[in-house]
C-alpha cells in the first residue's frame, strides 16, 4: 500500500512538472528578457503579447526609455518585455529593418503589429503597453 502511494505521489509531482513546461510561457509575462539571434524567434512566437525593444549599449535615448517601457510592462503584467542589442542580434535587425533606435515593436503571434521610434515620455510609453496588454 505504500509503494503505491510513493507511486501516485510521483506521478503527480511529474503531472505538475508537465503543466509547470506547457505553461511555461505564461511565467514570462510581466518580465524583461533579453534575446539574441537564435532565441529571437522562440521567444517572439509566445501567445501573449509581446513587446520588443531594439536597442544598443552606445545609445543615450535607449538609456532613457529603457526604465520607463520596464516598468510599464511590469505594472501591465499581461505582456513580454524582450530586449534586442542591435550590435549583438545583427540578422533579427535587419529582417525587421531596424534603421533608427531606440525603435520598439509590438508582436501578436509572432507577427508584429505596431512600432514606434524614438524615446517617447512616459506617459506614451505606458499607453503603447496598455493597448497591447488589453489584447492578451
Amino acid at each position: 500500500m505504500n509503494s503505491l502511494r510513493l507511486l501516485s505521489r510521483n506521478v503527480q509531482q511529474v503531472a505538475r512538472s508537465i503543466r509547470y513546461f506547457q505553461s511555461s510561457s505564461l511565467l514570462l509575462t510581466g518580465k524583461a528578457h533579453d534575446a539574441t539571434d537564435e532565441t529571437f524567434k522562440s521567444l517572439v512566437g509566445a501567445k501573449e503579447p509581446i513587446i520588443v525593444d531594439f536597442h544598443a549599449d552606445w545609445c543615450r535615448p535607449c538609456h532613457m526609455l529603457d526604465p520607463i517601457i520596464r516598468e510599464a510592462v511590469e505594472t501591465s503584467g499581461a505582456v513580454t518585455l524582450i530586449r534586442v542589442n542591435v550590435d549583438d542580434c545583427p540578422a533579427v535587425s535587419s529582417k525587421f529593418q531596424i534603421a533608427s533606435i531606440p525603435c520598439v515593436m509590438a508582436f501578436k503571434d509572432g507577427q508584429p503589429v505596431d512600432r514606434f521610434i524614438g524615446a517617447l515620455p512616459k506617459n506614451a510609453v505606458k499607453e503603447f503597453v496598455d493597448k497591447h496588454a488589453a489584447r492578451a
